[in-house]
């Protein structure tokens, strides 16, 4: 049943009058007739009685009128919880991160969240980049943030940042490695510890030396990115990190970090969600955090070698 027909009904009911109604609903009283007697033809019942002195319920038509209050009462509900949800959100969000982003975003994003929306549940799901896109088509995740994926399809992707690839070596007391940026041509002399083929971050690291026609000579393959630090800070090679993720160990000197010198390194951070698919208000609440987080630790410094988008 059409719930404006539903409405025209009870205000008919209330009024009294068709007239009357149909001048408080600002409707030609034709128009609002014809309405009730589409409404009595889909039924097949009377539902007003006629008269000199107005209308009057019929049984049916009362029966009705009790349904329409509770029909009514019960959008009314769903109304004021629709708006509730918005104002104080509430539920699970399930958020993915690759474990470069999770270092430097997971922390802040848990404690904004936590201290202004209590009634939301964070779960953090680490994951490489490839496995986080595969999640979001299965809607397994509300979303991801992660490097640009090497294909979108299926996705909606918000571009967020863009984070600098930096030349991270071993603290060293050689000029070479005062110097506070490092050529492409430099760097491919020496022996990488990056992430196994198919990581995302490989996959952009070889992609720049690629288009430099240089080659890039990875000599261990580790996947975890503290690993990867250690590494480097025990003089098995160097790597190709971003700087998020290596700031507090650059800061405290147990590895230079430097940026490339012509035109830098770059990967672009998105928010990634199924394409298509609305967002809880939960869930949204989450993606305003996410940016705030960003920018915040952007613009605090926090956020090595990032600018926003």
């Amino acid at each position: 049943m059409d719930l404006r027909k539903l409405r025209y009904f009870v205000d008919v009911v209330e009024a009294k009058s068709i007239s009357k109604a149909a001048a408080s609903l600002h409707v030609a009283q034709p128009a609002l007739t014809k309405s009730i007697q589409s409404l009595e033809q889909e039924l097949g019942a009377v539902l007003l009685q006629r008269s000199a002195k107005g209308v009057a319920m019929t049984e049916a038509g009362a029966r009705l009128y009790e349904h329409c209050q509770i029909v009514f009462k019960q959008l009314d509900r769903a109304r004021h919880d629709v708006r509730k949800s918005i104002e104080r959100p509430s539920g699970v969000v399930t958020v993915g991160l690759p474990h470069s982003l999770m270092t430097v975003l997971a922390l802040p994003l848990l404690q904004l969240t936590t201290a202004r929306y209590p009634d939301v549940r964070l779960e953090l799901k680490q994951e490489h980049t490839h496995l986080l896109v595969n999640d979001i088509r299965a809607g397994k995740l509300d979303f991801a943030v992660m490097a640009e994926p090497r294909s979108a399809s299926g996705l909606h992707c918000q571009q967020l940042l863009k984070e600098e690839l930096l030349f991270v070596g071993p603290t060293s007391a050689d000029l070479s490695a005062r110097q506070t940026h490092i050529s492409f041509m430099d760097a491919s002399a020496h022996e990488f510890i990056l992430p196994s083929v198919g990581n995302g971050l490989r996959h952009t690291a070889e992609g720049h030396f690629r288009a430099r026609s240089l080659p890039l000579n990875v000599k261990h393959e580790v996947d975890a990115i503290a690993l990867i630090t250690q590494c480097v800070q025990a003089g098995l090679g160097v790597s190709l990190l971003p700087g998020g993720c290596i700031r507090m160990d650059a800061e405290q000197g147990r590895i230079r970090a430097r940026p490339f010198a012509e035109g830098g390194c770059h990967r672009t951070i998105v928010l990634c969600q199924a394409a298509g698919a609305a967002l809880s208000p939960a869930a949204a609440t989450v993606v305003a955090v996410v940016e705030e987080a960003a920018r915040e630790l952007v613009t605090g410094g926090q956020w090595l070698g990032a600018r926003l988008a």
